[in-house]
This record gives C-alpha cells, sequence and structure tokens, in this order.
C-alpha cells in the first residue's frame, strides 16, 4: 500500500510537469484570450467578466459569441458601457443569441455592468465590498460570491428593461448563486483571472484577495480528470466538489492551490484526455502515473493491456489528505 505521503509527492510531481506544460502559448483555446488583447485593467476586469459568464459551450463558439459583443463596444470597453444605453444597445445587437441568452438577457447585463461601474467605480471595489474575510472562516469565497451574486441579482431587479423580460432564466444562468449548491465555475474562473498571476495567463489585477483563498472553476473536464486522480470522494460536480478538490490541493501549494487549474482543463478542452479512454494517448500523458480512470471503467469496457503500454496506478482510493 503506498503511503499517503508517497501520494501527495507523485501527486505534485505529476502535477508540477503538466502545469509546466501548458504556459501562455494555449491561451488560444481559453476565453481568457480576450481580456489580453486589452491593456487598462478597467477593460481588462470589464472583458474579463463578460468571457467569464459566458464561458458555457466549446471554447470556439464562446470566443465567437464574445467578440460578436465586444465589437460594438470599440475602443475602452468600459467606457462604452458607462455611455451606452438600452436603446443603443437594441440597435447593434439585433438578432442577437448564444444557447441560452437573447438579446433581452444580454441588454440587461450590460445595464447591470454600467449600473456596477456607476455604483463602485470598477468591478473589484463592487465584489470587495462582500469580501470580508474573518479570523474563524478559512475559506471566505463561497460567502463572498453568494452575497455578491444577490447584490448583482437585486440590481438587475430594479432595470428599466425588467419588467418586460418573458423568462429571467436566461440572466440568471449567467449570474449562478454558490447558495445553491452551484459549483459556479465561471464565478471561480474569473476570480481566478482577476487574483492570481500575473504570470502569462492569470491577470493578477485584484491584489487584496490570496490566491489561498480561491476555489477551483469545476467544469466537467476538470471533475472527471480531478475524479480520476482522486482528488475528491464525489461523484457529482457541486460547490463542496470544487472545495474538497481545492483543499486537497493546497497540501501540494498552500498558498496557489488552483495554480494547476489551466493546465488540468486543458486536457479536457484539447481532447488529451476523454470519457472513451485510449491507452495509446494515456501512456503518454504527464498524470499517467497516479491516474485511476481505468479503474473507473466498467470492466467490459476496458482496453486490453498491450506489452509496454501499462498505466501504472495506485490502488488506494478516496481524497489526498496531509
Amino acid at each position: 500500500m503506498i503511503s499517503n505521503t508517497n501520494r501527495l509527492s507523485l501527486l505534485k510531481e505529476a502535477l508540477d510537469k503538466l502545469h509546466k506544460g501548458y504556459g501562455p502559448s494555449y491561451l488560444e483555446s481559453d476565453p481568457l484570450l480576450l481580456a489580453h488583447k486589452y491593456t487598462t485593467p478597467e477593460d481588462q476586469e470589464v472583458v474579463g467578466f463578460l468571457a467569464a459568464v459566458f464561458a458555457y459551450g466549446h471554447v470556439p463558439q464562446i470566443l465567437r459569441n464574445l467578440r460578436v459583443i465586444l465589437t460594438p463596444l470599440s475602443g475602452s470597453v468600459a467606457e462604452a458601457i458607462r455611455k451606452g444605453n438600452a436603446s443603443s444597445w437594441k440597435r447593434v445587437y439585433k438578432g442577437y443569441a448564444y444557447r441560452f441568452q437573447q438579446q433581452g438577457d444580454l441588454i440587461l447585463l450590460l445595464w447591470l455592468l454600467r449600473q456596477v461601474l456607476a455604483d463602485s467605480g470598477s468591478l473589484q471595489a463592487s465584489f470587495l465590498r462582500f469580501y470580508v474575510p474573518h479570523r474563524d472562516e478559512p475559506l471566505p469565497m463561497r460567502r463572498a460570491l453568494t452575497e455578491w451574486v444577490g447584490y448583482l441579482r437585486q440590481t438587475l431587479r430594479s432595470s428599466p428593461g425588467w419588467g418586460a423580460l418573458e423568462n429571467p432564466r436566461g440572466i440568471y444562468h449567467l449570474l449562478p448563486d454558490p447558495a445553491s449548491g452551484s459549483p459556479c465555475k465561471r464565478w471561480n474562473l474569473y476570480l481566478r483571472w482577476m487574483v492570481r498571476g500575473p504570470d502569462g495567463l492569470d491577470l493578477g489585477l485584484w491584489k487584496s484577495i490570496p490566491t489561498r483563498h480561491l476555489i477551483l472553476p469545476l467544469d466537467t473536464h476538470t471533475a472527471r480528470i480531478c475524479g480520476y486522480l482522486r482528488l475528491t470522494s464525489r461523484a457529482a460536480p457541486s460547490w463542496a466538489m470544487a472545495e474538497e478538490i481545492t483543499q486537497t490541493l493546497r497540501n501540494l501549494d498552500p498558498e496557489d492551490p488552483i495554480r494547476y487549474d489551466f493546465s488540468i482543463a486543458r486536457l479536457g478542452i484539447l481532447a488529451r484526455c476523454t470519457k472513451k479512454m485510449d491507452r495509446n494517448r494515456c501512456v503518454s500523458c504527464e498524470l499517467s502515473r497516479i491516474c485511476h480512470a481505468e479503474e473507473d471503467l466498467p470492466s467490459g469496457s476496458r482496453p486490453r493491456a498491450k506489452a509496454g503500454k501499462r498505466v501504472p496506478v495506485s490502488r488506494q482510493r478516496g481524497p489526498l489528505v496531509s
């Protein structure tokens, strides 16, 4: 039986190797790419907000949608939103639709951003109104996000266009609430972009929040792969799963546990790790020594072993703890 200490050492070695392999050259596969195209912190945090809340679906679709949104907001995006209004947005975004959202949802979102900027001056200042960490609360992000989202939704309901909205589901989908148990991948992604760095990937604009308070942005890719690595004992993605995985990663890097997020997500986004196991692909993976993917497959669907192609894995199950 491999010891917990040895498992942690193997895990850190493998994840560090993976982390080094996926740097800024892979930004083309991430919505964060568009925030890097702006130079001022104000524009970067606003574009980052739009990129994060619409970060669902395939990356090419996400990028196309964001370019449709950003193109009319030429020059300074933050300034264009400050000076914009519902009438002009209805004209330039006529016929807009993206999956669960329609034109009315986008206009409400832009109105909300304008109001937040007017109320607080910046998105960072707005969020920091609710981020008040206490000594007895080691993980304050869920409470801060819940209160911030409550403020955003309440502000939306005071907008002139709210009464004409047929169904708030589309706009609420963009503003998920951690109190519901949702993993809130897109909020945690936005916070990672704003707080971590600058390192060529994350922007490091919000200096008042320590990276140790960030929570893993949990999507279908990271949930599945972190399950293969036994970073969680939970079966379904949730805020609790995201916290559990983050806590495990704190054993590897207490101050910056989610620095591994971008590289783990690339394995899924770039189809290097898929639900259908491919032994030839798996054997070249940086995580092959610590992966339990084959154990998780039904016995009848496991690929046949090939000489020289065996992927060694530990048989100890359950999340790693210090």
